[in-house]
């Protein structure tokens, strides 16, 4: 199939870095699903190596795919390397839907996911991320992200969950400057929620679907206490920042306190009355509202560039 000639109404964006295994579980359920919808799939490569090159060009024959190597580092810059990419490569493309290199797609994810577009509209379209935890793991972490989600009925909401699984409608791009995603949170992460309180703050619409889901299995080093805890406390740094730009930041400051006293006096309370599930979710959002403390005074987190990748 040439890329050059063909026409794709919709295209399926995926960052990665360093997981290719993940990667081709992904590109092995994702591309048959893809061939049936017309799609283009563009995997966008922030390591640059040539494994994951020739690996797309291995995946060539089984449907529509793009290689594109992103050499500026950050979980941001290599997201919208990929809408520039698949504005050149498909000018045309209607929906845009962006997975991460970890997740793992349903069967009939994609056509579930437009048609609930194409039905409801709206700018941005997300749909549910779910983890499956191995066997023993700890309380913590069965009452953290990777494993519990909020569950909403399909329709319009004013928060999507992130960038995994989630549908861009191109008629947001003529209306959102670009790039989409802000930079400057590269490193970081938070450029998926940015994006969702920009466009709500601009008055644009979100769009849950319930029944498009992406499976993301977490990996042992993800669920340890330790990386549990600075995944909650390094969200809560960037969501701070975030937030403050939009509500300002007195109200961030009592959102903090607020939330930091509570969730602190729950776990306390929860813990010595036996409730030990809440109990764990509360210390996890005390470690959270840290995060915002920490924000507050200025301090900055680097999730996704270590300093042994800042010079690639």
């Amino acid at each position: 199939m040439s890329l050059a000639t063909t026409e794709y109404p919709v295209v399926v964006v995926i960052p990665t870095f360093r997981r290719i295994a993940m990667l081709a579980t992904l590109v092995e359920g994702l591309a048959p699903q893809a061939r049936v919808a017309g799609a283009l799939i563009i995997i966008g490569d922030n390591a640059c190596e040539e494994s994951v090159a020739d690996f797309v060009r291995d995946c060539a024959s089984d449907c529509a795919i793009a290689y594109l190597a992103v050499p500026a580092r950050g979980i941001s810059q290599v997201r919208n390397a990929l809408v520039s990419e698949a504005l050149r490569l498909a000018p045309d493309w209607q929906w845009l839907l962006m997975l991460d290199d970890d997740g793992q797609v349903t069967p009939g994810w994609l056509d579930t996911m437009l048609q609930c577009a194409r039905q409801r509209g709206g700018d941005l379209l997300g749909g549910p991320v779910i983890g499956a935890l191995p066997a023993g793991s700890s309380r913590l972490a069965r009452n953290s992200v990777f494993a519990q989600r909020k569950q909403s009925a399909t329709g319009p909401v004013t928060l999507l969950q992130g960038a995994q699984n989630l549908a861009i409608n191109r008629d947001l791009l003529k209306r959102l400057p670009l790039p989409p995603f802000e930079n400057r949170l590269g490193a970081s992460g938070g450029e998926d929620y940015d994006l969702f309180r920009r466009v709500t703050h601009a008055g644009g619409r979100l769009i849950w679907c319930e029944e498009a889901v992406v499976l993301e299995p977490p990996p042992a080093e993800r669920l340890t206490t330790r990386a549990l805890l600075f995944r909650y406390y390094s969200t809560g740094i960037y969501m701070a920042a975030i937030d403050a730009g939009y509500d300002g930041w007195p109200r961030g400051i009592a959102l903090m306190l607020r939330g930091l006293a509570t969730s602190a006096l729950a776990c306390v309370v929860l813990g010595f009355t036996g409730r030990l599930d809440r109990a764990a979710h509360a210390l996890l959002m005390t470690a959270h509202y840290a995060g915002r403390f920490a924000g507050i005074l200025g301090m900055r987190s680097s999730r996704y560039v270590k300093k042994e990748d800042s010079g690639a």
